[in-house]
């Protein structure tokens, strides 16, 4: 049996959640490992190991589980300590994404793996568009300084990226931190 690492829940939309470990301890070997033994978990689809950044995603059957169900049958199967993520109050009011959305969001979400994996973990899409137009409004700043005119054109397509990827995010509410506390023994 693996000894349990701690991780969190970095990401979960229903069939997909992406788990964060510790990078120095999610080795090749016990990388490959974790991976064959949730792929012994009944529902789980496909997992993926990204050893640089400490990244677990597990793919999963949305029919058969849901999120909950799923961490809890992880955390049976003493395979991961997942702490819970970060309360959304507003989760139990969220409604299915629309196709298109659906769409968009899976385009921006390989996007964002993608850098993170070609910069090794260090950039992703959160942390480099909000410096592009942190830079940009610098620039602004610096050329018409006092200026006040009509928004730019970065400031509204942020405003579109920034109001959709909100309102179109499926939030996962756990609130299990005390059955944490009885799994460190």
């Amino acid at each position: 049996m693996m000894e349990m690492e701690r991780g969190r829940v970095a990401h979960a939309v229903p069939g997909r959640v992406r788990i964060k470990l510790d990078a120095r301890v999610l080795t090749e070997d016990r990388g490959a490992r974790l991976q064959v033994a949730l792929l012994g978990l009944p529902d789980i689809e496909a997992v993926q190991t990204t050893t640089r950044t400490g990244s677990v995603v597990i793919v999963y059957d949305p029919e058969a589980l849901d999120t909950l169900s799923l961490i809890a049958r992880v955390r049976q199967a003493r395979l991961l300590a997942l702490e819970p993520p970060v309360v959304d109050l507003y989760a139990g009011h969220q409604l299915p994404l629309s196709q298109t959305a659906q769409g968009i969001h899976r385009t921006f979400s390989g996007a964002n793996v993608r850098l993170s994996e070609i910069t090794n973990g260090r950039w992703d899409l959160r942390s480099v568009l909000p410096f592009a137009l942190g830079t940009l409004a610098l620039r602004q700043l610096v050329t018409d300084f006092g200026a006040i005119g009509a928004a730019p054109w970065y400031v509204l397509a942020w405003y579109a990226f920034d109001s959709f990827w909100k309102l179109n995010q499926a939030h996962v509410v756990i609130d299990d931190s005390a059955s944490l506390e009885g799994e460190s023994d």
